[in-house]
């Protein structure tokens, strides 16, 4: 099992940042490079007054967004408010995006039912030392000029994906039309039967490949079970303290278990609310 704070988390902008504007990505969790569910799972929050900002676009991998506190622009005249949870398909487009400086946010990029998978943080690196040597990447937008002296401009993203998969951005029909906005606000709490004292959200489930989204409440000196998928699973620690392995963690705090894990007991020791995240099973 992976355990990792926001506090002690790599800044994956240190590494370069392919938009417009500053953020700080803490790249709390990360699967395995190479495999088609691999993942990472990241909290962001802004720098100064700068607000961060990507033309129109899609991807050829999924997206789990929730924004923890702040304003987070989806699109024209579009709001995914604080506490609401976004699902953001492979191939179905959206944007303009804008991050204000206020908005944090939990991010969980990975790979979607089709099994393209997605690039690792060193590929990342790698592609964007790759990407500024052959041209300039501004404004979300990679820009380039040929043998021939032609000047082409295509999306940061994409040249990113074809620069760290090696491979052309050939975007696959996209299982969904539109992006899935979820107000868990609505949803009521079910008492998991299983599990005194842990009670669940149930958001939604997506694809073929069982990808489930979810709210969890442990009370205080409950236990939850974790790691009992056969996939990869992501909590995020938005409120209260877990122990785990005999240390409690605090809020902020991410776990990540892989599919060849063995099951491990979350126990509370306050209240404790998280995200839970069940990814694709191939």
């Amino acid at each position: 099992m992976q355990i990792n704070t926001v506090e002690q988390a790599h800044n994956l902008y240190d590494d370069g940042n392919i938009r417009q504007g500053e953020r700080t990505v803490k790249s709390l969790l990360v699967g395995q490079e190479g495999a088609p569910d691999n993942y990472k799972f990241a909290y962001s929050y802004g720098e100064g007054d700068s607000e961060w900002a990507t033309p129109r676009h899609r991807h050829l991998f999924d997206q789990i967004r929730h924004p923890v506190e702040g304003d987070y622009s989806i699109g024209k005249n579009r709001v995914l408010p604080a506490g609401w949870v976004g699902y953001f398909p492979e191939s179905a487009y959206y944007g303009p995006q804008v991050m204000s400086p206020n908005l944090r946010m939990c991010v969980l990029q990975f790979g979607g039912a089709t099994g393209r998978g997605f690039y690792s943080t060193t590929q990342r690196k790698h592609a964007i030392a790759q990407l500024k040597a052959k041209g300039t990447l501004k404004n979300g937008i990679f820009q380039w000029v040929d043998e021939q002296g032609r000047t082409h401009n295509q999306d940061a993203g994409e040249a990113l994906w074809e620069a760290a998969c090696n491979e052309p951005a050939d975007y696959p029909p996209s299982r969904y039309s539109d992006l899935v906005l979820i107000n868990p606000a609505t949803f009521e709490w079910r008492e998991d039967q299983g599990a005194p004292g842990v009670a669940r959200k149930v958001l939604g489930s997506f694809t073929e490949r069982d990808i489930r989204i979810q709210l969890l409440r442990v009370e205080s000196g409950a236990t939850l079970e974790f790691g009992t998928q056969p996939s990869s699973e992501v909590l995020f620690l938005k409120e209260g303290r877990l122990e785990a392995d005999g240390t409690v963690h605090e809020r902020l705090t991410g776990f990540g278990s892989a599919a060849a894990d063995q099951p491990v007991q979350l126990r509370a020791h306050e209240r404790a609310e998280l995200l839970y995240i069940k990814l694709p099973t191939f």
